[in-house]
């Protein structure tokens, strides 16, 4: 019955995330966030059972409360105006991500890997499930390592569309700051 509540939660949350992020025409940034965001929690679940010898538990909590953590600095920013800065990069790389390369693709192969090695670690595989996380880390390194650097000017800013995003509270243009 707990797992059926959690998912029940899990679905109602993300639904309303999907609908705010999709009002602004923002759709990308949902998925790239919930992508990463529900990688790096399933990837600490498993990770925590590897190292207790225990068998994961279910995934559905741990991705959304890393969904939530990834998502942080956009819930700052649609619920009090809190415009993006590059300190918010401690949530789960929120800036970064946008500039690796096919970030969606490679934001969906970091969740496939994750998800891969909680399976591994529910068959008790732990050497298979570590592999796993570690690739897993290792394509986000990778990515994160080939992309371009990050814009630090507002002419840059208005220039990555990636992160250029429409102010809902205050009718100004993130760019124009």
């Amino acid at each position: 019955m707990r797992n059926a509540v959690t998912v029940g939660v899990v679905v109602l949350v993300e639904g309303y995330l999907f609908w705010r992020y999709r009002r602004l025409g923002a759709e990308f940034h949902f998925w790239l966030h919930a992508l990463f965001g529900g990688a790096i929690g399933v990837a600490a679940a498993t990770g925590w059972a590897l190292v207790r010898r225990q068998r994961p538990r279910a995934v559905w909590g741990a991705g959304f409360a890393g969904h939530v953590y990834s998502a942080f600095p956009d819930a700052l920013f649609l619920t009090v105006g809190i415009l993006h800065y590059l300190w918010m990069d401690v949530f789960a790389f929120h800036i970064a991500i946008h500039f690796i390369p096919a970030p969606l693709v490679t934001m969906l192969a970091v969740l496939a890997l994750s998800l891969v090695a909680w399976l591994l670690a529910s068959w008790q595989r732990p050497a298979a499930a570590v592999t796993a996380l570690s690739l897993a880390i290792g394509v986000t390194t990778v990515g994160l390592l080939v992309a371009p650097g990050l814009p630090t000017t507002v002419e840059q800013l208005r220039e990555a569309p990636q992160i250029a995003l429409f102010c809902p509270l205050r009718g100004i243009d993130v760019a124009s700051r």
